[in-house]
């Protein structure tokens, strides 16, 4: 089915999501709908009337989650008015008596569960492929087995500074999620017999990989790359768009594994029926990932290109296959209000990725108050230092879906002439909390990959993902725009 025009950015829609500068301005206001006086107001909210008046007035800042959410239910104020997501941390902890010690249906349920979660993580680039065959050779970008839309490919390559990206004021509730009737076979029984709710939560308790964290992200709900090279956003969570693209991808195993490993049709995967237009972005929800295929660019001794085989004990989606590097899903650093509207930025959340990836720094913390300072940080300040030279040059390409997941994922490319990336990553680690390198040279395993066309037709025997394959095959036929300087 094809995608319906873009419907782009309203009037209203703004540049960022709230930062949590007006909480005083929303505190008061709530306060006197409340018909409540300061004094009022601050023995409710377990404070002074003098800090209170602070806060109102915007002379003190308030940037403690717990607080907010608790002046939020105090005052019956919406938390994401504040800046705040629900706190849904806890979906993260295993709950022992969810799982089952005894034989029977509920132990034969879960145990199938994790027999086809095994498959699923082994053979993803497999049945990546096998995927893309349920949907017609007209939605899938070409060359390639992942799908995209008219719109979403433009015509050359977008220097990631001329993506415009607005906030949307409202984020309509979508109609697919993973707590579907139609995707219990996915989800397993719990001890109690029934079904779990959410694939998140099967995971969690029967095969959770090291990362896995329900963090505040960007929900995608307007895009087009052909034209004005714009994206609009609202919020959503990691675990809600997880939940109904891992519960699709494990049907469609389930259903391979039982035809035999062979394809099999949509009259036997009733989820992925529900999603009629794979690309309507309302439907269900939709959180980018940001795929980076990083260039050294060195025009003496041949360009080189990086690779990293992400971990399925690890990682939630993904797993187990070469991908490119660094990757990561579009989120703010940490849940803080300031976070939400700092972060808001392609370039800063890449920023991100190569600093955890490539560097192997440690993630930042979910729950640090103070916001990112990119121009001051390292190694923040120097990626924008050689951004700003023109020798750290990130572009999109496409906007895409994997077609197991219909996980929807930005492809982009980061171009870096070779002192300065021989600089910014004198001290690129091999294995980082996601995986481990790849390279040509086992004595040297960051030394990358070149790239060269023996090399991509050597890759067409490899594991990669199908996004990677993509992003791979989209730069390569750019390559003359890219790296002809």
């Amino acid at each position: 089915m094809a995608s319906p025009e873009p419907w782009l950015y309203p009037a209203n829609g703004t540049q960022s999501p709230p930062d949590g500068s007006d909480v005083g301005e929303v505190i008061r206001w709530y306060r006197l709908r409340e018909g409540l006086t300061q004094e009022q107001a601050a023995v409710l909210l377990n404070t002074t009337q003098s800090r209170l008046s602070k806060l109102e007035k915007g002379a003190q800042a308030l940037r403690d989650i717990d607080e907010l959410r608790f002046i939020a239910a105090r005052l019956g104020i919406p938390s994401e008015r504040l800046g705040v997501l629900p706190d849904r941390s806890a979906d993260a902890r295993p709950r022992s008596n969810s799982v089952a010690g005894s034989p029977g249906p509920v132990r034969d349920s879960q145990d199938r569960w994790r027999a086809v979660r095994a498959e699923l993580n082994r053979n993803r680039a497999v049945l990546g492929d096998l995927a893309a065959e349920l949907y017609p050779e007209s939605q899938r970008l070409p060359g390639t087995t992942v799908l995209s839309a008219p719109g979403w490919i433009p015509d050359g390559p977008v220097d990631l500074a001329d993506i415009e990206l607005t906030w949307l004021p409202e984020s309509p509730a979508p109609p697919i999620t993973g707590r579907a009737e139609a995707a219990a076979a996915a989800r397993a029984l719990r001890a109690d017999g029934t079904s779990y709710d959410r694939y998140s939560r099967a995971l969690r308790d029967l095969a959770r990989p090291k990362l896995l964290d329900n963090r505040v992200s960007y929900r995608l709900l307007a895009a087009d790359l052909a034209d004005s090279a714009r994206l609009a956003f609202n919020y959503t969570s990691y675990f809600d768009v997880l939940d109904v693209g891992e519960a699709v991808a494990h049907e469609f195993a389930s259903a391979w594994l039982d035809a035999g490993n062979r394809r099999p049709s949509l009259a036997d995967l009733p989820f992925r029926r529900l999603v009629e237009d794979p690309f309507d972005l309302t439907a269900r929800p939709m959180l980018p990932s940001i795929n980076t295929l990083t260039i050294r660019r060195d025009p003496i001794d041949g360009h080189r290109m990086y690779l990293h085989k992400r971990d399925s004990q690890s990682v939630a989606a993904a797993g187990g296959m070469y991908h490119v590097v660094p990757a990561g899903v579009f989120q703010p650093a940490a849940l803080a209000p300031a976070h939400q509207a700092n972060d808001f930025s392609l370039w800063r959340n890449i920023q991100r990725e190569f600093s955890e990836e490539l560097l192997g720094n440690a993630e930042h913390d979910g729950n640090a108050v103070d916001p990112i300072d990119y121009l001051t940080d390292e190694p923040f300040a120097s990626f924008e230092q050689a951004r700003l030279a023109g020798d750290f040059r990130t572009s999109a390409l496409a906007l895409v879906l994997e077609p197991l997941t219909l996980w929807v994922e930005l492809l982009t490319v980061s171009v870096i002439e070779a002192p300065v990336f021989d600089q910014l990553f004198a001290d690129m680690v091999a294995v980082n909390e996601e995986g481990v390198a790849v390279t040509t040279d086992a004595a040297r395993p960051t030394v990358g990959i070149p790239f060269t066309s023996d090399t991509l037709h050597r890759l067409d025997e490899e594991p990669l993902s199908p996004i990677a394959r993509a992003c791979v095959s989209q730069v390569w036929a750019h390559r003359h725009t890219l790296l002809g300087r």
